[in-house]
């Protein structure tokens, strides 16, 4: 039982350290990039991928807060030039914004022309489970389920980032013992793994 158990242990250890990263999108140098504060759609024509989330508990305003704190944080880290969500409120509030599927999309790249900004990064939250219990035991672990949307305004692109994650145990996912050890073999706040989801996106869309 003990060579099974270590032989599974070397193969999770292989399979993590091997893992090909998703190469990340790259942006030209010296792209602007206004960046919007989190928001939560509650209807499909808010939403920039359909994404079901019918039924989902409404996010209190604390979490965005929070959420945007953390955006703010990274965004001050680019190395692009940042317009961050202050500057874009004027015009947020003269874009047209219809109820259409699509239109989304398309008050977004109005909001990010009207900065002007080469890029816009739309971020959603659908989810937020805070952590029941503490870090070295819980009854309900934390889940985060969150989008980053990078749209260029030019070429009328969308790249797109989802992040959607429950902390597991060892005993649910050994495949994901190097998160596991990475945060100090404790369980997180939600918080905490919204950073991680954040770090991750902003990798993977070049910013």
């Amino acid at each position: 039982m003990k060579k099974i158990f270590l032989t599974v242990l070397i193969l999770a250890l292989s399979s993590w350290a091997c893992a090909p990263t998703k190469p990340a999108y790259q942006l030209p140098e010296k792209s602007v990039v206004a960046v919007a504060n989190f928001s939560q759609p509650v209807h499909r024509w808010q939403m920039l991928n359909h994404h079901v989330v019918v039924g989902e508990k409404r996010i209190g305003s604390d979490v965005i807060e929070k959420l945007n704190s953390d955006l703010a944080a990274l965004t001050a880290q680019s190395r692009y030039t940042i317009f961050g969500p202050e500057l874009l409120r004027h015009c947020m509030t003269i874009a047209p914004h219809g109820t259409d599927p699509g239109s989304a999309f398309h008050y977004w790249v109005q909001v990010g022309r009207c900065v002007p900004a080469d890029y816009i990064l739309v971020p959603f939250v659908f989810e937020w489970r805070e952590r029941k219990g503490g870090e070295w035991g819980v009854e309900e672990p934390a889940k985060v389920v969150m989008e980053l949307n990078l749209i260029d305004t030019a070429e009328l692109r969308l790249q797109r980032f989802m992040f959607d994650e429950r902390q597991q145990s060892l005993t649910e996912n050994i495949l994901g013992m190097g998160r596991f050890f990475k945060r100090g073999a404790k369980w997180i706040s939600a918080r905490e793994l919204a950073r991680e989801g954040l770090e991750q996106g902003f990798k993977e869309l070049g910013l």
